[in-house]
């Protein structure tokens, strides 16, 4: 998906150097702009729909890390594991059971991979409401 996502925006990139090259003289700039801009605000669209994806998918995934404890009692050594994670100031622990710690440790894991996607995807957004501002600054045709 991150990959396909990568090519779309490199296409729009060579999309916007082929607007501002003066190649192709039979079809006006207003037209360019239109498909190119619409274009644009599709992959906008695309883009804010998977990172309102993403941030429903974390916003349910367990948040903060897994810790473990160790305490010795006649010569033996036991692990306790606790998810530690915070909520405003406070710093919570909360006891994990051995049989969920590697279920727990996926699911972070795979927070931790939609967070940096999350950012990915702010960042093109970002690109994306740059491109579609400085064609309306500039006046070439009817973007927004």
């Amino acid at each position: 998906m991150l990959r396909a996502c990568k090519i779309a925006l490199t296409r729009i990139k060579a999309l916007a150097i082929f607007h501002h090259t003066k190649h192709n003289k039979s079809m006006k700039v207003v037209e360019k702009d239109k498909v190119i801009s619409g274009m644009l605000r599709d992959e906008l669209k695309r883009c804010h729909e998977m990172l309102d994806s993403l941030e429903k998918s974390v916003s349910e995934l367990p948040k903060g890390s897994i810790s473990e404890r160790k305490k010795r009692y006649k010569n033996k050594v036991y692990s306790y594991y606790y998810l530690k994670y915070r909520e405003g100031e406070k710093v919570i622990s909360k006891h994990v059971s051995n049989k969920k710690v590697q279920e727990i440790l996926k699911k972070l894991a795979m927070r931790k991979k939609y967070e940096k996607e999350m950012q990915s995807y702010e960042k093109k957004i970002a690109y994306l409401n740059k491109i579609l501002r400085a064609g309306k600054r500039r006046g070439n045709g009817n973007i927004a």
